[in-house]
């Protein structure tokens, strides 16, 4: 509560006194004084005086608050200077004691120090200027493409393999690179530009199941999996090829068969209704001795390393 509300309630507690002591007829008084003076007649010059005191109090109370008021607003400023001069100078003695932190040799950095931060950040600046995250040796240049390791491609028929715009449709739909380091993408790529010791000496290229869906898939009809098995042969020719591969390459040299077949499989093809064993040289076993002529017909013998003496690989 300010001082002013205060002192009216005071005065208005003492006159509420003065009213209760005050007998029941003076209240009558008062009733036919008010009445006189709405009616124009003459006001008793006592209750003018007590007006005008009234009104003198309240005009002191309010010049005293005005003072108090002001005073108290100087008190808060002297306060408030008072407090910013004393922050100012404990500013000032924490910036010496820090400036003669600094001034002390063990931490002042020698001239061969400085020299070699700004030959760090000039080698940084150097590196950023080249814009790129590969080195040297990744960088792409005419020493490391081959254009007939990509005419090998158009002549065999897959020119789809210039179709290709690296949309990644193949390498999302596909079931290895999801389990194995093969990116299908990145060879069709490698082809096209040429790299082929890069595609012939990764040992991914023999991680497709030439399942087809990524060439099912390829918004361009490009001939995916023709391209993978063109350069396994290009790869096995120039010696790349696991020896996984070559002893699939004897199974079919000694049976005919790429994939084995035994009592469980015969099982289940009878069980879904097909003959128990299929139309090939196990039904027809007259038929193996064709197959290995034509295994050497186009050498494919030699090239997996084949000794018809032992049936396996040579040593």
């Amino acid at each position: 509560m300010s001082i002013l509300n205060r002192l009216k309630s005071l005065l208005k507690e003492d006159k509420d006194e003065t009213d209760i002591n005050t007998d029941v007829s003076s209240t009558s008084d008062d009733v036919q004084v008010t009445s006189s003076i709405k009616e124009n007649e003459p006001v008793d010059l006592e209750t003018e005086t007590v007006v005008e005191a009234e009104e003198t109090t309240i005009e002191e109370l309010e010049d005293s608050t005005e003072d108090l008021t002001s005073e108290n607003i100087e008190t808060e400023e002297e306060i408030i200077e008072d407090s910013s001069e004393e922050i100012v100078k404990e500013v000032e003695t924490v910036e010496e004691e820090t400036l003669a932190e600094a001034e002390t040799p063990a931490e002042i950095e020698t001239e061969e120090d400085v020299e070699e931060v700004e030959t760090d950040s000039k080698n940084n600046d150097t590196e950023r200027d080249k814009m790129t995250l590969l080195t040297d040796k990744e960088l792409l240049n005419d020493s490391n493409r081959d254009p007939d390791f990509t005419a090998a491609f158009i002549d065999a028929g897959i020119e789809t393999v210039k179709h290709c715009f690296q949309c990644g449709t193949c390498s999302g739909s596909c079931p290895s690179g999801r389990r194995t380091p093969y990116k299908v993408r990145q060879i069709v790529r490698k082809c096209l530009l040429g790299l082929k010791e890069e595609v012939i000496a990764d040992d991914a290229l023999w991680m497709c199941t030439t399942c087809y869906t990524c060439q099912e898939r390829c918004l361009r009809s490009v001939k995916i999996v023709d391209i993978i098995k063109k350069a396994r042969n290009i790869a096995a020719h120039a010696g790349y090829m696991a020896k996984a591969h070559k002893m699939t390459g004897v199974y079919v040299l000694n049976t005919g068969h790429a994939v084995p077949i035994n009592d469980k499989i015969k099982a289940l093809r009878v069980k879904i209704g097909l003959p128990e064993v299929p139309p090939t040289t196990h039904f027809y076993p007259e038929a193996l001795a064709e197959i290995k002529t034509l295994c050497k017909i186009t050498e494919f013998d030699e090239l997996i390393g084949y000794d018809e003496a032992t049936g396996g690989l040579r040593e």
